[in-house]
């Protein structure tokens, strides 16, 4: 008895450890921060840190996230800002976007774009900081680099995940309890 006890302790871990990773992956496939971690650039005693969402935008895609954040030195965001954003096309230097300023309360961003070809572009965010004697009339640029591609071509993480180990860690799961069974019988 003690043994058969055993053996269903261990299950009814296994399974809790199964659900539990089934919820981090789909909690992890949201991007959620207070700050923005990816490119930094670093401008006289500020940060600007670019991270777009996805990583590598597709073509055509409206959910893309144009994220920022600026820091001062001690990694701390930096309040009332006015930001503006040009979008370039790198091959050619035509200008996609151009964003004028805008005030932001806060100094991490998020700016929707949907790049509508397949390309190169480089995307140039302007910060003027209130209070700062340099930077209040005279705005930070930071210039970033990105690319967009063809979704017909790439699977995203999150999708991955969504048909390839969720169906994985089902089938293991099945398996486990058909052991399990067979060996109670």
């Amino acid at each position: 008895m003690f043994m058969s006890l055993q053996k269903v302790f261990c299950f009814k871990h296994l399974l809790m450890f199964l659900v539990l990773l089934c919820f981090s992956i789909n909690i992890s496939s949201q991007f959620t921060s207070g700050h923005f971690f990816g490119t930094t650039k670093n401008i006289g005693n500020y940060q600007i840190v670019f991270a777009p969402y996805p990583p590598l935008p597709f073509a055509g895609d409206n959910s893309t996230l144009l994220n920022f954040s600026i820091l001062d030195k001690e990694n701390q965001n930096v309040n009332n800002i006015f930001a503006s954003l040009l979008i370039k096309n790198r091959e050619n230097g035509s200008i996609i976007t151009d964003i004028p300023f805008k005030f932001y309360e806060l100094s991490d961003i998020t700016i929707p774009h949907t790049f509508k070809e397949i390309g190169d572009y480089q995307i140039s965010l302007l910060v003027r900081i209130n209070g700062d004697p340099v930077y209040s009339q005279n705005p930070i640029s930071a210039d970033f680099d990105i690319s967009t591609t063809d979704p017909n071509q790439i699977i995203p993480t999150n999708e991955r995940i969504l048909y390839y180990l969720v169906p994985a860690l089902v089938v293991i799961a099945i398996i486990v309890l058909y052991l399990k069974r067979k060996n109670k019988i």
